[in-house]
């Protein structure tokens, strides 16, 4: 058994941990210092997730059974070992072998814990194994593999970046977190000042509050900096079923206190002050990668983003309402929580939820935040407070919570039951933000989909992230409506409007772009900032005509600096490195954007579109040889790279070399997941090379996935009407019709079918 320089490695890991747990810059209180007057809360934060974020791996922190224990994995076997205070797994290595691996570290607690190893000195990755910390009659007490589909070129393996703690985990799970990467070198000197999530991740720095502990009472307001506590203590409905709050609403940063990790964001620098989310951070909208059409959670979106869009966050809610903010605990058990405001007589009764009391569905949670299951056991529930809307899934295909449940029944038998509960709901039937978000989605009807995404966006009845995310969506249908929404959102205070709006002003003439955003490299938020000045950067490279004055151009590269900067901070990934390099060849400075190319392939190697982009700068200058070359080393990387596969068919097709790139394209259009596109591309050479049923069967394919692409239905329309099947072509010459209304051309061409259809 290869031991992989265990002695060595447990030495270098001495010296990493002291590294890391180091003070940092701004020494925090230790907790024992806020227990002299604060015991009840430190006591409750001893139990809590914060307090058990991360630990260094002892037989206190460690939950998982250590004691000779043995999991099959990739066609071998883990084990799990325990030498005197010391925690070994073996699993193999990327050759296969097995090899020794000694736990640093212990990485939350409940409903799962994961472990740490020292991959390189100061650079940290996690095991693909996790301990179920579960009840062993709930499931758990036991190992199981977090992925069991991942392979070494999986962004999400264990060796690469997606498991890296100093990149994506420890700014949140331990304080005061420093970074510290040097892409020279490609390592990690990263610090925190608490292991943890410390009082002072919250609270921030003490030390003023220390001081005025210590009697020195200059120090105004106990020292705290920012009232962080809830807004008010209680709601109650009023004599028209509104809820009010029993005082007046306090100005509290709370919210941005917890969003800083309980929100979806791409951070741009070391974190500041607690409640500086917008300024460190980038929050997420809610967009189609990340949430369903109608704002549930879909991907691991984290609480920030359901609970923007909740009326809970309208009225004034705040986290601690309902929850304990040392324990995480709630506040109050079961229904409880909510009937503290809800009237439980209204509410927490059959009348209302349709099930037994005390029964599965009649609590709250089980109807207004369903749970979604991440890392196989982790439930974790939506927070935007939703009512189930099972015709919206008839509709669109958006998720219900009654069907989460009723798994045997359809979408229209749980409307029928709604209905029946609930005759006069205002909510069943209703217009809905969804069906304009999955048309822009999708593609479908932009022109009706453009007008209501103006109106979303200009509707103050809708919360900010959601008229932000459908500014988000305007790219995909311009027009003069659209810039009124923009110029709006541009003035409006909520700097998610402003980021939304950046991205709808991307599709309009450079010029124009500059008119709409050209406030912005002024803007108070940095990552408003850097992203208007990514969006305008092309103003550098105008004609003399439309050049900037000197004060604008000083202005754009400040901004275009704080970019490069955000950028920066990511440099142990390789899309921050392909960032830069497309922002390089945007300016038409080539030789750079070939270094940062080769930057993200150096740092990140299973990165494909660094490859990608790098073969395509090749392409501009017309070295066919050369981009080949590198899409080569893609493919070697990972053989499956359906992108890569694309690219260098196109190459080929360049070169007129039409089966070499059909075999490429074939292997690009049987890529997971599908790319209608790619399938596409791959239809027409074969339609090219006389190959007409391979054609049309791979054309049905792309349709299948995106039958509001008119590209594909004119296609197969053609196609049809090739082969002599009238009656095909003009089904797919109407869905053309229909995707591109009152085109003349078009409507011509349906014409002419059903004429020759009827002559059939």
């Amino acid at each position: 058994m290869k031991k992989n320089g265990v002695g060595r490695l447990c030495s270098l890991a001495v010296v990493s941990l002291l590294l890391l747990m180091g003070t940092g810059p701004g020494a925090w209180a230790e907790a024992e210092q806020c227990a002299s007057c604060h015991q009840v809360q430190v006591n409750d934060w001893q139990q809590s997730h914060h307090f058990h974020a991360m630990g260094v791996a002892t037989a206190d922190s460690v939950l998982g059974n250590f004691n000779q224990q043995a999991l099959p994995y990739q066609d071998a076997e883990a084990t799990f070992a325990r030498r005197d205070q010391a925690l070994f797994i073996t699993m193999p290595d990327l050759d296969g072998k097995p090899t020794e691996y000694r736990v640093t570290h212990s990485f939350g607690y409940h409903p799962l814990q994961q472990y740490m190893f020292e991959m390189s000195p100061g650079k940290f990755q996690f095991f693909p194994f996790a301990w179920d910390s579960r009840e062993k009659a709930a499931g758990g007490q036991r190992w199981f593999v977090l992925h069991p589909e991942q392979g070494p070129t999986d962004e999400f393996h264990w060796s690469q970046m997606g498991q890296n703690w100093n990149h994506m985990c420890a700014d949140c799970h331990s304080t005061d977190f420093r970074k510290g990467f040097d892409s020279e070198s490609h390592s990690y000197q990263s610090q925190y000042s608490a292991i943890n999530v410390s009082c002072a991740a919250c609270h921030g720095d003490s030390g003023a509050h220390l001081q005025w502990a210590g009697g020195d009472k200059s120090v105004p307001n106990k020292g705290y900096k920012t009232f962080i506590g809830a807004k008010t203590p209680l709601f109650l409905q009023d004599d028209q079923g509104l809820m009010r709050s029993i005082a007046e609403l306090k100005p509290s940063r709370q919210i941005e206190v917890c969003a800083g990790c309980h929100a979806r964001r791409t951070q741009l620098e070391d974190r500041g002050a607690p409640d500086d989310f917008q300024h460190t951070f980038q929050p997420a909208l809610i967009t189609a990668e990340l949430y369903h059409a109608d704002g549930q959670i879909w991907d691991e979106d984290y609480v920030w983003g359901s609970f923007l869009q909740s009326k809970m966050h309208e009225a004034g809610v705040t986290c601690t309402n309902c929850h304990n903010p040392h324990s995480g605990q709630l506040k109050l058990p079961g229904n409880q929580v909510c009937t503290q405001c809800h009237q439980s007589e209204r509410y927490d009764a059959p009348a209302h939820h349709g099930h037994k009391l005390s029964g599965a569905g009649s609590f709250c949670v089980d109807c207004h935040m369903p749970a979604t299951t991440y890392m196989q056991v982790d439930d974790r529930r939506d927070h935007a407070f939703k009512v189930p809307r099972p015709d919206l899934t008839q509709s669109l295909g958006v998720p219900n919570a009654c069907n989460g449940c009723h798994t045997d029944k359809t979408p229209a038998w749980a409307e029928q039951q709604m209905r029946q509960w609930h005759p006069d709901s205002q909510y069943l039937g209703r217009e809905h933000f969804a069906s304009a978000f999955h048309g822009a989605d999708t593609g479908q009807d932009l022109g009706t989909v453009g007008q209501e995404l103006t109106k979303i966006a200009q509707d103050m009845n809708y919360p900010d992230i959601i008229r932000a995310s459908a500014l988000y969506r305007m790219d995909r249908t311009p027009g003069r409506n659209a810039v009124v929404a923009i110029a709006r959102a541009l003035r409006d205070d909520d700097p998610l409007k402003r980021q939304g709006a950046i991205t709808a002003a991307s599709v309009y003439p450079v010029p124009d772009q500059w008119r709409l955003l050209e406030s912005l490299l002024d803007d108070p938020h940095k990552p408003i900032r850097a992203e208007a000045g990514r969006a305008l950067a092309r103003m550098l490279v105008q004609p003399p005509e439309t050049s900037l004055a000197d004060s604008d151009k000083a202005r754009l590269k400040n901004a275009l600096q704080e970019y490069r900067d955000g950028q920066r901070y990511q440099a142990d990934r390789g899309f921050s490195h392909t960032n830069l390099g497309n922002l390089e060849q945007q300016l038409g400075r080539l030789k750079n954007a070939e270094k940062h190319y080769q930057k993200a392939i150096d740092i990140e190697p299973v990165f494909i579109p660094a490859y990608v982009n790098l073969a395509d700068l090749y392409r501009l200058r017309g070295d066919e040889a050369k981009a080949r070359g590198v899409l080569d080393k893609a493919l070697a990387i990972n053989p499956n790279a359906d992108s890569a596969h694309y690219a260098k068919a196109m190459s080929f097709v360049r070169s007129g070399d039409k089966e070499a790139a059909l075999v490429h394209l074939q292997k690009a259009a049987q890529g997971a997941p599908p790319n209608s596109r790619f399938i596409y591309t791959y239809a027409l050479l074969l339609q090219d090379l006389g190959k007409m049923d391979q054609a049309l069967s791979q054309l049905q394919k792309a349709y299948a996935l995106s039958p509001n692409d008119p590209d594909i239905s004119y296609s197969l329309s053609q196609s049809y009407q090739a082969s002599g099947d009238d009656e095909r072509a003009l089904f797919y010459a109407k869905r053309l019709g229909e995707l591109v209304p009152g085109n003349a051309q078009i409507e011509q061409m349906i014409k002419q079918l059903e004429r020759q259809t009827a002559a059939d």
